[in-house]
């Protein structure tokens, strides 16, 4: 009986000092973790990178400052007749159009947003396919009158019109030249006549630009570009120092008030067709549908074909394989020419 109740008592003690020592074992981890064996290191709060945001024009693809990507944009007809030679402003506009009015005389629609232009003109008058580019752009457009045709859809679609008929205030007459030559206007009236209409609206163009693109070896060569309009006009670009000099008629291209030339990053060769109208005096000038043409930039150019839905969708690039034809950042001259139009890349 004695020798039983040793044995139990043995077992007993064993148990009792195996639990002390598996206590002491995990104090002993415990204490070596507060000791820094096991406890994690505190992480490092590290600084926050700040990356300075970028801003860039909606109609050149170039950096701007926050200030400039904030400017009113808007649409203005200038007139490109001998007369109206040397004119002002072209050289501030993001965007120029230039195509045929009447009798073979070119004219201009320049689309200004970058920049602040102090003298834009001479202002002239609006015709129907210059507000199929206004549609296009969503943009108020300032003019001086317009042709029958131009003046009844503004008026039934209730365009954004700054027509120096009805908005004089917004305009000067220059009385150095004689008039219908010498209407002009600047940026910062149009966009105050702009904000007094409440016609600011967001950019409806979404142009694709990509300078890496135009920076290819593969792209044919293109230095020399000569566009023969018709009998009465031709204007070239001639590749210096990675931009395009216009000329008209055999002559420089430069802006009135400083002389500066007028250079351009892009130039457009949008191919369509223009027919007179049953007065043999108007033109119409096919915009919407498609067609072929040409993208100069970098020295270089793409042959392209542009399509057109409707009035008011976007005039879209591509190349022969139809990929995307983007623009190189800076500005565009986009010539609109007839199918008869010679065209001479060299």
């Amino acid at each position: 009986m004695k020798s039983k109740f040793k044995l139990i008592l043995c077992i007993c003690i064993l148990v009792s000092i195996n639990v002390i020592a598996e206590g002491c074992t995990k104090k002993a981890a415990t204490t070596n973790s507060t000791n820094g064996l096991k406890q994690s290191t505190p992480t490092e709060i590290q600084p926050a990178v700040v990356t300075e945001q970028k801003y860039l024009s909606p109609y050149t693809g170039e950096e701007v400052k926050k200030e400039e990507v904030a400017n009113i944009a808007v649409l203005a007809i200038v007139e490109n007749s001998i007369d109206a030679r040397p004119q002002s402003g072209l050289n501030s506009a993001d965007i120029v159009y230039e195509t045929m009015a009447e009798g073979g005389i070119p004219r201009l629609i320049a689309l200004f947003q970058k920049n602040n232009a102090l003298k834009i003109g001479p202002i002239r008058s609006a015709r129907p396919y210059f507000l199929t580019i206004l549609k296009e752009y969503n943009l108020p457009l300032a003019h001086c009158g317009g042709s029958a045709e131009a003046t009844e859809i503004i008026k039934a679609e209730k365009l954004m019109s700054m027509d120096e008929m009805v908005n004089s205030s917004a305009y000067v007459r220059d009385n150095e030249r004689k008039a219908p030559h010498n209407l002009y206007t600047s940026s910062e009236k149009l966009r105050e006549l702009i904000k007094a209409k409440t016609f600011v609206k967001e950019p409806t163009v979404k142009l694709k630009f990509d300078k890496t693109y135009w920076d290819s070896v593969t792209l044919s060569p293109a230095t020399d570009v000569l566009l023969k309009m018709n009998g009465s006009y031709n204007t070239s670009y001639a590749y210096k120092d990675g931009l395009y000099l216009k000329t008209m008629d055999g002559k420089p291209s430069a802006n009135k008030e400083d002389q500066i030339p007028l250079a351009i990053k892009n130039v457009v060769v949008q191919i369509t067709t223009m027919k007179l109208q049953p007065d043999k005096l108007h033109i119409n000038i096919d915009l919407i549908g498609q067609g072929d043409g040409y993208v100069i930039s970098n020295g270089k150019f793409v042959k392209m074909h542009w399509n057109k839905k409707d009035a008011n969708s976007q005039t879209l690039l591509t190349d022969e394989k139809g990929i995307d034809l983007p623009l190189n950042p800076g500005k565009t001259w986009w010539n609109i020419v007839d199918t008869d139009t010679t065209v001479t890349i060299k």
